[in-house]
């Protein structure tokens, strides 16, 4: 799993809360709690597949799962350091990836082949950090940049404290190592820090995490994707070592040498993705089974117990005698975690590779995917989160609450309210290429913050009740879309989130035909509800004909209305990624409420500026109270780091400036940036100086220019909205 996670401070945090709560994906979103409703201990279903589902359950082999999530995490033969590391186009992932076909040849799949895409290759083999004068010699974690030459960095360490710009004042960094303290989840990502100490002159750049990552204990280092430039070696260590080497400095001993030993390949890597099938009665359509086998150290959850899972549901299907009536294909992706280099966008690039590249023909044929990350660690609660894109909500709810089929095991429940998908998996690569996806919720805060991405991400984490509960879930699921003959997809959910995000204050101040826009609405509904009764009809008949023991042909019949179906869904679901899908750090949204809290961050800032009000007293209303919370949030890097740094984060996510090699699933999917970052930057230091006059009307001047446009912006995005609807409606008729 990649976590390309970056919070503002609280008042931003409340404008993305108030307006992206209909579309989920937001960390601050509050979560709405399911009834618990899969507390069956066994399938109570009357549904055709009732039996199916129940061989299947009985075959699971959980220590099949166990042991198999074990060998990719602990087996040193596919580890490219002695830290457990297997990552984008390593010889370990290529290792990994003869097992993989290996396994899956031995557990009973066929057509197995290993689908090789480009990637920048990136293999991280050793490391070391010695200070002279003392005994510290560390093995320091590398993050995807260029390491150093076999005799390493010999020069002068620097603490800089938290790394920002101000933490450079007064000293010598050029030509250095600088020792920074990084907080990934509240302040900024890691290419805000590379960036700070690349544009500073350092040579080299070691972190710890002073917050947000890494927090079970200060002995525990944590890194993440750069989404940034190859600009200087940058390594992680953990808090206790870094106060080791803060205290050799205090003591005069600041001599350091440095040496990070990796291979780093722009544009000359290859990525394996591992395929076998289930055959199918036909291979018009296939449903697939996935996540990822790249890591970093033991990676036991993320994602080791996530292929295990694919695995053993695919081996228990097989030892259960089930034949599919499409194809179930398992594909192990690599280089989920991190896969181009100076990208924003630079993560799942093995499966982008996959269907992009490799297998286009996949997007019109997948009905459905079956995303796993994370699936054996006991959650908060005990209880079970599905993530869907909208239009599987309704879906993985009657999967949950109603179809009997879904059989929990121990303490552990399944909540029957699915939250919206994110971008922090592969699955955000096949969404956008008009494939609908389920996967399990991953997303615990307590095991994010703590052991994701860190050795504590190891196999004192499994929890066996939570493994199964998954493994039934997952093949439960797949045996029920396998054997409906019309997918249920419900697109009644685009409306739904059209209609929450459109935010009519921000319409009507853009000129926006709200009256236009709902009515646009109304018949897409009607459309869909049109489209899904057509649906229901054949699944209702065909469960009549297999209880009437119905002939294999009026059986087969039915099976093509519903293919015929699929392929309208299929082609629908695909125009609402075209026409709507937009994406920022984390979430994925339906419309554009992103840009409409640009419109709300440009306003607040304005009446701050109108009353003269840098920073008010309620620590919310004054203008630099709000101003961060600009472009999603990044502008908050023209408060810590200098004005480059800010408009160079700020280009990532521009794309009139990303070119199209860079942007992957980004393409299409970006709002426009604001650059007001000058005025910002300049208006947070003459805060902080009691001396300065400020130019109230030149300020107002700037935001009110990038309001004017951020109204265009809405307008138009608004009308282009309803000639989507309109193109959609047809498409459903």
């Amino acid at each position: 799993m990649n976590k390309r996670r970056f919070l503002c401070l609280a008042a931003v945090c409340m404008l993305v809360i108030m307006t992206f709560s209909a579309c989920g994906g937001g960390q601050g979103e509050k979560e709405e709690k399911g009834d618990k409703a899969a507390a069956n201990t066994e399938v109570t279903s009357t549904l055709s597949m009732a039996e199916e589902v129940k061989a299947y359950l009985e075959k699971v082999d959980m220590e099949y799962a166990y042991k198999l999530s074990e060998t990719l995490a602990y087996d040193k033969e596919y580890w490219d350091n002695d830290l457990g590391w297997r990552t984008a186009g390593s010889d370990a992932e290529h290792k990994a990836a003869d097992f993989l076909v290996n396994e899956m040849k031995n557990i009973g799949l066929t057509d197995v082949e290993k689908v090789g895409t480009k990637v920048d290759k990136f293999q991280f083999n050793d490391s070391s950090l010695t200070i002279e004068g003392t005994e510290i010699n560390l093995m320091p974690a590398a993050y995807q940049c260029s390491g150093t030459d076999k005799k390493g960095i010999s020069k002068e360490i620097v603490d800089v404290g938290t790394g920002f710009e101000a933490d450079y004042d007064g000293k010598d960094v050029k030509g250095k190592i600088v020792l920074a303290g990084v907080n990934q989840w509240d302040e900024s990502w890691i290419d805000g820090y590379i960036r700070q100490a690349h544009e500073k002159g350092a040579a080299a750049l070691v972190t710890y995490s002073t917050g947000g990552y890494g927090e079970l204990n200060k002995d525990t280092a944590n890194v993440q994707d750069v989404c940034c430039d190859d600009l200087i070696p940058t390594v992680a260590i953990s808090a206790n070592q870094a106060k080791e080497i803060q205290d050799a400095i205090k003591a005069g001993n600041n001599k350091a040498n440095l040496m990070v030993d990796v291979v780093f390949e722009e544009g000359k890597g290859t990525t394996y993705n591992v395929v076998g099938k289930i055959k199918g009665k036909s291979s018009d359509q296939q449903i697939m089974i996935a996540g990822h086998y790249d890591k970093y150290w033991y990676g036991f959850q993320d994602d080791s117990a996530a292929i295990a899972l694919d695995f053993a549901v695919a081996k228990a299907m097989i030892d259960s005698g089930y034949t599919p009536e499409n194809d179930i294909t398992v594909v192990a992706h690599g280089a989920e975690e991190w896969g181009v280099s100076n990208s924003q966008f630079d993560w799942t690039t093995g499966a982008w590779g996959m269907i992009h590249d490799a297998n286009p023909k996949w997007a019109s044929k997948t009905i459905a995917m079956l995303n796993c990350e994370l699936p054996a660690f006991k959650v908060e609660g005990n209880e079970l989160k599905l993530v869907t894109v909208p239009e599987f909500r309704t879906l993985a709810a009657k999967m949950v609450k109603d179809s009997g089929l879904v059989v929990k095991s121990g303490d552990v429940t399944i909540s029957d309210k699915p939250q919206d998908a994110t971008n922090m998996e592969d699955g955000v690569t096949y969404r956008w290429h008009g494939v609908p996806y389920m996967i399990n919720g991953f997303e615990d805060e307590t095991f994010i913050k703590q052991r994701y991405h860190t050795i504590a991400d190891d196999k004192e984490t499994w929890d066996g009740d939570t493994m199964k509960s998954n493994i039934n879930w997952y093949g439960a699921t797949a045996i029920y879309i396998d054997k409906m003959p019309a997918l249920e997809l419900d697109l009644t959910a685009t409306c739904d989130d059209l209609k929450a995000n459109l935010g009519e204050d921000v319409a009507k101040a853009a000129n926006v035909d709200v009256e236009g826009y709902t009515a646009a609405i109304d018949t897409l509904r009607a459309a869909a509800e049109a489209h899904n009764k057509k649906i229901t009809d054949v699944n209702d008949r065909y469960e009549k004909a297999i209880a009437d023991k119905a002939s294999d042909e009026d059986v087969a019949k039915l099976r093509e209305e519903g293919k015929e179906l699929n392929q309208t869904s299929l082609a629908a679901f695909k125009q609402v990624q075209d026409e709507y899908l937009k994406t920022d750090d984390v979430g994925v949204y339906i419309g554009h409420p992103n840009l409409n809290n640009n419109v709300e961050v440009l306003q607040g800032v304005i009446a701050g500026l109108e009353k003269k009000e840098l920073y008010a007293e309620d620590e919310e209303s004054g203008a630099l109270d709000i101003a961060y919370g600009l472009n999603v949030g990044h502008d908050y890097n023209y408060y810590i780091f200098s004005k480059k740094v800010g408009d160079d984060i700020g280009q990532m996510y521009d794309s009139s400036k990303v070119s199209k090699d860079k942007s992957y699933w980004g393409t299409n999917k970006m709002i426009p940036i604001y650059y007001v970052g000058d005025m910002t930057y300049k208006l947070v230091r003459q805060a902080e100086d009691k001396n300065a006059k400020i130019d109230y009307d030149a300020a107002l001047k700037v935001y009110n220019k990038a309001l004017k446009q951020a109204l265009k912006d809405v307008k138009n995005y608004a009308d282009a909205e309803v000639e989507g609807m309109n193109k959609i409606a047809e498409t459903l008729k």
